[in-house]
């Protein structure tokens, strides 16, 4: 079939009017055929968000879901036919939709149901552990800058949405949480098979932000006691090496 078709059907699809196919579908049954395709599509592309995003769902609830998923798909079309990556970015979205502007913590808390997707879709990567380390001379190891795990990504809030998405995603009953503007920064990553969060204090906050912009540990360092002169850098970056936080080598 012409380009012209495809795209008159595109249209008709991401528009509730599919007079611009009467052309192509001159049977009523061909229309109502297309109707009942169209639906079909609108139910999937918000069941796909609706997986995606289980904690913006829950906040809101479903009748206040879908009809911003559905507007979602209207403004941002897939342009992949791998669906399950579909969304990336809803979180902005959310951002300007109107009817959800008084949740003002709701695109942060969507880039944190974002964040534990693409953590359980990253490919696997080594991750810097303890033998890679044993072979350093003492001198070296304050220029190693690994980065962070490709399952690894920093979140930052100027509200306490991670407090809001975690009690809403682990909790049967989530926690009353006082909604006050204050900074609010949490790390997600995947270790050993199983997506994990955490709240991070905003000194680590800066120590991990500083590899992952490719600085080197002692800049790390540096960076956290800016925030907070008592960091203790080493016991975060043990932990981040005990937790599979920071990216290794194939040895």
């Amino acid at each position: 079939m012409s380009d012209d078709f495809h795209a008159d059907f595109a249209a008709a699809i991401t528009s509730s009017d599919a007079s611009t196919l009467e052309p192509w579908l001159t049977t009523p049954s061909a229309l109502r055929r297309m109707a009942v395709y169209r639906n079909n599509v609108v139910h999937g592309v918000i069941e796909v968000l609706r997986a995606a995003y289980p904690v913006v769902e829950r906040l809101v609830g479903a009748d206040f879901f879908a009809p911003m998923a559905k507007a979602y798909w209207q403004a941002v079309p897939p342009t992949d036919p791998v669906m399950s990556q579909y969304g990336g970015g809803f979180a902005g979205f959310i951002d300007t939709y109107a009817p959800a502007a008084g949740l003002v913590y709701l695109g942060d808390v969507a880039r944190l149901d974002r964040a534990w997707l693409e953590a359980h879709h990253a490919a696997d990567a080594p991750a810097l552990d303890a033998g890679q380390l044993a072979g350093l001379a003492p001198d070296v190891l304050p220029q190693l800058a690994p980065g962070l795990h490709p399952s690894a990504s920093l979140w930052s809030s100027q509200w306490p949405a991670y407090a809001i998405w975690r009690s809403n995603r682990d909790d049967a009953e989530p926690a009353r949480i006082v909604l006050e503007p204050a900074p609010d920064f949490a790390l997600v990553w995947r270790h050993r098979g199983t997506v994990r969060h955490r709240a991070l204090a905003p000194a680590d906050h800066a120590f991990l932000a500083t590899l992952a912009q490719g600085g080197n540990l002692q800049d790390a360092a540096h960076a956290a006691t800016l925030v907070d002169a008592a960091h203790k850098a080493a016991d975060l970056f043990g932990e981040a090496i005990s937790s599979s936080i920071l990216a290794g080598s194939r040895s």
